[in-house]
Order: C-alpha cells, then sequence, then structure tokens
C-alpha cells in the first residue's frame, strides 16, 4: 500500500477549495435533533422491535417521548411503532399478572 508523501502532488491539491461536506436533504440539521431523535432515527426497526417486546415499561415512556418531541418524521414513525409495542406489551402483561389471578381465585370459590 503506498503512502502519501508531501513532496509528491496530489490531484486534490490541484484547486484551493476547501472540501464540502456531503448534505443529505431529509435530515434535519444535526444540532437541531436531541438525543432520542438521533436514537430513533439511526436505529434499525428491527432493533426498536425488539426493545419494545423485552422492555416494554422503559418502552413505552422512551416511545411516549419521542413521539411528542422529535422532529424528524422518520424518528416520530419509530418512536410510534415502539411507543405502541411497549404499551401493547405492557398491558398483555397486566392482564396476566393480575386479572387473570383474580378470574381464577373467583373460579375455584
Amino acid at each position: 500500500m503506498a503512502r502519501d508523501r508531501d513532496d509528491e502532488p496530489r490531484d486534490d491539491d490541484m484547486d484551493d477549495r476547501p472540501a464540502r461536506r456531503r448534505r443529505d436533504d431529509d435530515d434535519a440539521p444535526a444540532a437541531a435533533l436531541g438525543p432520542l431523535d438521533k436514537m430513533f432515527r439511526d436505529t434499525n426497526v428491527a432493533i426498536l422491535v425488539i426493545f419494545g417486546l423485552c422492555c416494554n415499561g422503559i418502552a413505552l415512556i422512551l416511545g411516549l417521548v419521542g413521539v411528542f418531541t422529535a422532529k424528524d418524521p422518520k424518528a416520530k414513525t419509530n418512536a410510534t411503532i415502539v411507543a405502541a409495542i411497549g404499551g401493547i406489551v405492557t398491558v398483555i402483561g397486566i392482564i396476566v399478572r393480575v386479572i387473570i389471578p383474580l378470574m381464577s381465585g373467583a373460579l375455584n370459590q
């Protein structure tokens, strides 16, 4: 692998323009996005679904915060998915832990 030497001219040394940054028209400015926006926007949906299934209470809370505070549309959509899955699993957990034992106790009497 060849090393760049200072005495050899390179193609990018020919013009004096500064290097341009890559610009994505879809993305909001990085300074305007909060940490939850970045998390929900940059994380794969499959990982967010697993997070919603395994950590339902925290996922519900973080998803709701993301839904109400997200500025990026993709982050808001992903936060809605996480909040919905977290809410569904939380309700199922409450049913399994509270209502079913009460029902089985009433049936045994």
